[in-house]
């Protein structure tokens, strides 16, 4: 009995090493894994029924030439943008502009994901928990300035952490000259390596925690 348990011992102990490769460590950055885009639900080429010409992974998003919007901020933008009118979280916040609003030209669960180019794409649309709908009023908020007035309730946006191989953690986007949070704040739409694409790690609320103090 002492032998069976002597032997057990040692592969009680590497099971319990194993469970540890691979943990993602919060503000460890050398432990968030990576994973490109291609390998993601942001690759439409592996989304059922759209087909995207050659395979192209940036292109229902962005093109080299003829973007549909202009300028540096709009990164050669190619996709439809969502003519929908969203319910905020706050009323203050106004209309999703910007980064949100590429993001919602997908997630509004209403234009259709392969409508780039100006093709007018074939009607299919996102569905299940990815589409977020018109109604953001129950969804962290978006479209609003970051409280940096406020330093006993909100950090100091230098004090932000490295995300997925030291690259940008949470990040704002500069609007109108405002420093604001948008969808992009929290989520690195090139890289799912944390899940939900996620910029930091959620485990022990460290995401939430890189802005507010608690």
């Amino acid at each position: 009995m002492r032998a069976a348990i002597r032997c057990l011992l040692p592969a009680c102990v590497f099971a319990l090493a194993g469970t540890a490769v691979g943990q993602i460590v919060p503000g460890d950055y050398t432990s968030y894994p990576s994973v490109s885009v291609v390998n993601t639900p942001h690759n439409l080429n592996n989304f059922p029924g759209v087909n995207i010409p050659g395979n192209q992974v940036c292109l229902p998003c962005h093109t080299p030439h003829n973007a549909l919007l202009s300028g540096e901020a709009n990164v050669l933008w190619n996709h439809q943008e969502t003519g929908e009118t969203f319910a905020m979280y706050s009323s203050a916040a106004g209309q999703p502009e910007g980064v949100s609003k590429m993001c919602l030209s997908c997630h509004d669960g209403v234009t259709a994901i392969d409508n780039y180019g100006g093709n007018g794409g074939t009607g299919i649309v996102i569905t299940g928990s990815a589409a977020i709908g018109t109604d953001l009023s129950n969804d962290h908020p978006i479209g609003i300035a970051y409280p940096t007035s406020q330093p006993t309730e909100y950090r100091n946006p230098s004090s932000f952490a490295p995300g997925i191989g030291g690259g940008p953690g949470v990040r704002l986007a500069t609007i109108n000259s405002v420093d604001r949070v948008e969808c992009t704040s929290c989520h690195n739409v090139h890289n799912n390596g944390l899940g939900n694409f996620l910029r930091v790690p959620i485990q022990e609320s460290y995401l939430c925690l890189q802005c507010h103090i608690k």
